[in-house]
């Protein structure tokens, strides 16, 4: 499993019954449960990770969107479209251990898999920290409608400040955007705010209940047509996830 410190681990270990809209909405009541939960194992994350960083402590932006950029994007979805394994990521934007897969491992597989072509990454996006949480999805889903997702993931991270600090401003988002080549801000402010996204997020909550996440970033590799299988890497760097995107490729 990926090494603690797990800022966020749901109560429920299995996902509820299927059946009515009673039912759905009950699964979304326990993952909102779990915040109050969470929060108090975040902050032994935050602390063991750093918290804020430079960029929060003195308004400086900082990051790039390099590692990504040129690459395809549909979506979600960062990689070749004929590509058939497709790596899907849980994660939480302020979760401080995801900001560390992405400074480490994440650098990997996009260098030596998603790049030339093999593997696809989807981002599956959680809000279970709180309001500069949800305030992060949603402008990423938003920048996803014009397929600039990944751009703005990466800079969100280069810059995550600490805890629901009200780190996330209009005004650090629109600097941000400002660095994405091609994407439209003001569209994506508006689309932020739309009830599509709301239902997207929605639908990822009841997806990562439904599958067992137990915490962020967590993962599943989908081969094809095929339903999606948790994988556990044993550490968050990029030696741990070769054998099993090379195991997928071989399979």
């Amino acid at each position: 499993m990926p090494p603690a410190p797990k800022p966020r681990k749901p109560t429920r270990k299995g996902p509820a019954p299927a059946g009515s809209g009673d039912s759905n909405r009950a699964r979304l009541i326990g993952v909102g449960v779990a915040i109050a939960v969470l929060a108090a194992l975040v902050v032994g994350a935050i602390l063991l990770s750093g918290g804020d960083d430079e960029a929060s402590s003195n308004g400086a932006v900082t990051g790039t969107t390099a590692l990504v950029d040129g690459i395809p994007q549909d979506g979600t979805l960062l990689g070749n479209p004929d590509a058939t394994v497709v790596l899907l990521q849980y994660e939480d934007i302020q979760c401080p251990v995801c900001k560390s897969y992405t400074d480490a491992g994440f650098r990997t597989i996009v260098e030596e898999y998603v790049r030339p072509g093999t593997v696809r990454v989807d981002f599956r996006g959680l809000d279970f920290l709180g309001d500069d949480s949800t305030k992060a999805l949603r402008v990423v889903l938003a920048a996803a409608r014009q397929d600039r997702a990944w751009q703005l993931v990466e800079l969100l991270y280069a810059n995550q400040g600490a805890e629901n600090s009200g780190w996330v401003t209009d005004d650090l988002l629109r600097e941000l955007a400002a660095q994405v080549e091609g994407l439209d801000a003001d569209k994506m402010f508006a689309d932020a705010d739309s009830d599509e996204i709301t239902a997207e997020i929605e639908d990822v909550a009841e997806e990562a209940v439904e599958r067992q996440v137990q915490g962020t970033p967590w993962f599943f590799v989908k081969i094809g047509d095929d339903e999606p299988y948790e994988v556990q890497p044993t550490s968050l760097d990029g030696d741990a996830f070769r054998p099993i995107l090379d195991d997928a490729l071989s399979g």
